[in-house]
């Protein structure tokens, strides 16, 4: 007898190793990929380490949003890969690992940049300079589009004796060595993927030509200020044609503003009354003349006072509440209770969220210490 029984368990053991029979199981947790997340430049395969995970037995792994075209995973080992076709964008990958008694998710973020480029849009602004022979100087720094490495600027074709380009800003500079001429400079910007190129104007004159003043602006272009406050505005900036600006308001000009003739720079007093005022600005030089606006807004001050908190709040929380709210007597008792549906300002309105009505009774506080005790918060809950 006892031997049978010893052979029928070896049959069972036997039987179970080549069925794969699992007697009990458990629920697959703590599914987690380390790194979380991969980032990538266009056009690079590659995947990501295998899971970990708890419980993991007979563990089958998929993607739940699929459709991402050159993103897979492998069932068994969890690690999910990418081909060099999957387009530039942020994917957050869900991933199930699952077994007969249950399943787990978690998620991995692959983000791939756009591939390097070469560098586009180079502007100049102002795209020229016209200056007296004698005069040294420089351009502003251009702007431009980079998605590569580094940028460096050159200057490309004849290069006028005198005139010379910063290779890591791109700002053309000119000596007062300079001769007279007008000079279209080539200018070439450049990573390692390619290059584009814009030009710049240098105009050198043997006597000072006045052109017109152009392009005056004001930034900001606008003040809020409170009535009683006194102000300046920002200097404007202007293209000025080589001559002298004189700035002028025109128009009607509210009392307590004005200009400075030879800035720009607009001024307010403390008498200017409350109102909108759209303030027009004109700057003129011997050939010519442009305009700008500028906005300014005054509104009356504020006529709240501050609360006191030992003369206004206290005296009358104490007297009032005392009685069954201990925390009523002390600043940290009321600053305790300030906020949620049983702070003091919910107990003491007409309405509440819950609880009961402070003080205790039908007859809340007056609507004037309730005001009062909102704006003590609102400014601050100060202990004063």
């Amino acid at each position: 007898m006892k031997k049978s029984i010893i052979i029928c368990f070896a049959v069972f053991l036997v039987y179970a190793c080549k069925h794969e029979i699992v007697t009990t199981g458990l629920v697959p947790t703590n599914l987690i990929y380390t790194p979380t997340s991969t980032t990538i430049v266009y056009g690079t395969a590659g995947s990501s380490n295998a899971p970990a995970i708890d419980n993991g037995v007979n563990i089958a792994y998929t993607l739940s949003n699929t459709g991402i075209s050159g993103i897979s995973i492998n069932k068994s080992t969890g690690v999910i890969s990418w081909s060099n076709i999957v387009a530039a964008g942020s994917y957050n990958i869900i991933v199930t690992a699952a077994n007969t008694v249950g399943s787990t998710t978690t998620t991995y973020l692959l983000t791939i940049t756009a591939a390097p480029s070469a560098p586009t849009a180079l502007t100049y602004s102002p795209s020229s300079s016209t200056i007296l022979k004698g005069t040294a100087g420089n351009s502003a720094i251009p702007t431009i589009t980079n998605t590569g490495g580094s940028i460096t600027y050159s200057l490309t074709g004849t290069i006028p004796p005198g005139i010379t380009i910063n290779s890591s800003t791109g700002s053309i500079s000119w000596s007062n060595a300079v001769t007279a001429g007008t000079y279209t400079l080539n200018v070439a910007a450049a990573n390692n993927i390619g290059s584009t190129s814009s030009t710049y104007t240098l105009t050198v004159t043997n006597t000072a030509t006045v052109t017109a003043p152009s392009s005056l602006s004001y930034n900001p272009a606008s003040s809020s200020v409170t009535q009683g406050t006194a102000g300046v505005s920002a200097t404007p900036t202007i293209n000025n044609g080589l001559g002298t600006i004189t700035y002028s308001l025109t128009g009607t000009i509210p009392a307590g503003i004005s200009i400075s003739s030879s800035t720009g720079i607009i001024s307010w007093n403390t008498a200017v009354a409350i109102g909108n005022y759209n303030l027009s600005i004109n700057a003129t030089n011997s050939a010519g003349n442009t305009n700008a606006s500028y906005a300014l807004t005054v509104t009356a001050a504020s006529t709240t006072s501050t609360v006191s908190f030992s003369k206004d709040i206290l005296p009358v929380l104490s007297s009032s509440c005392g009685g069954c709210h201990s925390y009523t007597k002390t600043y940290a008792g009321v600053t305790s209770h300030t906020t949620g549906c049983n702070s003091i300002q919910n107990k003491i309105a007409t309405t509440y969220c819950s609880g009961s009505r402070m003080p205790q009774g039908s007859s809340p506080l007056s609507a004037t210490f309730i005001s009062l005790f909102n704006t003590w918060i609102a400014q601050g809950q100060l202990n004063n």
